[in-house]
This record gives C-alpha cells, structure tokens and sequence, in this order.
C-alpha cells in the first residue's frame, strides 16, 4: 500500500482526506457536517453546474447568492437552515472572506472554501487558500496533469471524529487517454513541438463527427451524479510527492505577466488586473465576445495551451444570469 503523502502548504490542516474528485471531497465534508434533506447549502451563482451533485447526495438544496463582475459576492441571503456556505477562489486568486465568516457567525453556518483553482496559492497574508474555512476543498488534479486528485481539508480540530476513515487509493489501469496525453505532453515539453495540441485537435475533429461537439458537453445528470470512484488513484498519491511547487508557480506567474502583456491589444477584459504576490493563477481568465475569444484561443494554442469558457452555469441560474457571469473565458495554464 502507498503511503499517504503530505499535502504540501498545508502542514497546519488538522486532517487531510484524499478523493478522486472535488465533488466527492466535498460530499464527505457535507456527510461529516450531517448536512441532508431540509437544509440549506449557500453557493454563488456563478459556479459550475456539476458542483450540485455533492449537494443532491446528501439531499440537501442549494441556495445561490450572486458575485458582482469582480466575482464577489453581493448579497448573502439571510435564510433559516443554512448549515453550509460555500466561498470559492475563482481561478487561483483569494477570495475576500471577512462576509462570509460574518454571515457564519451570525447564522450558526459552517464556512466551507472551494479552492479547486487554487492548489498553490496564497493569500496576502501568506495563508493558503483552502486553509481559512472551517473546511477546504483542493483539487490537484485541476493543477498538475493527475489522473485525478482532490483533498478535502478539516481545518477545525472539532470535526476530526466525523470524517470518515481515510480512503485506500485505488491501483487499476490508468485510462488509456490518460496515458497518451501524458506522452504527448512529455514530449511537447521536452522538444517544444506542439504534438499534445495537435493530438487534442485530431481528438475534437473526431468528437465532433461523433456527437456534434467538439468538446463535452455538460449534461443535465452532472447536477445529480458524480462520476467514478471515490477514492484516488494511487499514481496521483505517487505523482503528489515529486511535484516542484516553487517551480510550478514560478511557471504560472510567467504565464500570467507574458498572457496578461501579448493579450493587450486584444478587445477583452481582463478578469484581475493585478496579479498578488502570493497567487499561483490557475489560468489566464478574462471577459470577451466570441471574436475577442477566438483571438486569443489562437495566440494561446500557438503556445501550447487551451482556451475555454468558464463555467458550465447551474440550470436554475441560466435564466437569471447576468451577461457577466455567460461571457468568461480563461486560458489554462496546465500542461
């Protein structure tokens, strides 16, 4: 059996528990909370529809609040029964937690950080984000090409007793696309010939033929169910602990300043105009129209990297959505 790695950063987390995804991270911690049918889990509205499946399995509901164009948030609803709030760090930078650790106080709630952008980062004060709810969610996998990967972090001693017993990873074959993007990134990295970026578009061609898309498509059921095993595959435990953290923000920092440089003449909107000291970027997100957005998918691909919109809305947030929220677009840093 594979021992169980640090996760590095966070050597002040009093407990950590591994999964495969951050949906099943986050389901644990709403079982450990007791959290079910009746009870209220306060999310923003801009998030990612697939989030709600960590929600429906504990038969809980969620509770949006909405983010202004900065994405924080506007209104935190005063509603009897909230247990959970949820405040997320859109792509790796920290979110401002001072109303959300009010509202918690003042409602009885627990603060629950989403910090699946933002494996890496740090807050102004040096404090990782993930570590300053009552609970942190990590997704690794979102950061450094895993199989998969997410952690759930308990960061109050009180909540020890009610995690469940920590998950033995799991040793079946890694996919097989897996296998090849992984080689094709080895080799796109070592030679500096876009083989990965070509592989990918060899990949969409043939998707589109075959389902009318070229990228998947988020499918209603994603608000309902959670895909794959709980439990981690134990090559991502095993690629946890060779990981270059100093190396890999370095790398994303760069990214950020040379992105944030090449892209000005472009007519789009940078999300953060400031890039803060202690902020591994999960990507390069902005606002644009689809012409802005072509054009920088175009630049970002001549690099290496992809260029998507961001996120997959909540059914019960489309038809209330504010253009801000439909318009985001975000050049991932993965590689």
């Amino acid at each position: 059996m594979l021992l169980t790695p640090g996760l590095p950063g966070f050597t002040d987390a009093t407990a950590i528990r591994y999964f495969s995804l951050g949906r099943h991270a986050l389901t644990a911690g709403l079982k450990a909370l007791a959290i079910g049918r009746g009870q209220f889990i306060l999310m923003p509205e801009y998030i990612c529809r697939d989030l709600l499946a960590s929600v429906h399995a504990v038969q809980a509901e969620a509770l949006f609040y909405p983010v202004d164009r900065s994405l924080a948030p506007q209104l935190l609803p005063a509603v009897r029964n909230v247990k959970a709030v949820l405040a997320v760090n859109y792509f790796g930078f920290p979110q401002v937690m001072e109303p959300f650790r009010a509202y918690c106080a003042e409602h009885g709630a627990t603060l629950i950080e989403d910090n699946a952008h933002g494996f890496l980062s740090r807050d102004e004060q040096g404090t990782p984000l993930g570590s300053r709810g009552d609970f942190g969610i990590v997704s690794l996998r979102k950061t450094f090409a895993f199989p998969d990967g997410a952690a759930l972090l308990v960061n109050q001693q009180d909540w020890i007793d009610r995690l469940p017993a920590p998950l033995p990873c799991r040793d079946d074959p890694l996919p097989a696309g897996f296998i090849a993007k992984r080689t094709l990134r080895q080799i796109q990295n070592a030679t500096g010939f876009r083989v990965r970026s070509l592989g990918e578009k060899i990949t969409r061609h043939f998707r589109r033929i075959r389902t009318g898309h070229a990228f998947p498509v988020s499918l209603p059921e994603s608000e309902r169910e959670i895909p794959g095993r709980p439990a981690i595959h134990c090559a991502s435990l095993s690629m946890l602990k060779k990981i270059d953290t100093e190396g890999e923000v370095k790398r994303r920092r760069v990214l950020y300043q040379e992105f944030h440089r090449d892209l000005r003449h472009l007519d789009i909107e940078p999300i953060f105009a400031d890039l803060p000291s202690g902020v591994a970027p999960y990507g390069y997100p902005f606002r644009a129209n689809e012409f802005g957005a072509a054009a920088v998918t175009q630049i970002a691909r001549k690099r290496g990297f992809d260029c998507f919109g961001w996120p997959d809305l909540p059914a019960a947030v489309v038809p209330v959505a504010p253009d801000f929220y439909r318009n985001v677009w975000w050049v991932n840093f993965l590689c």
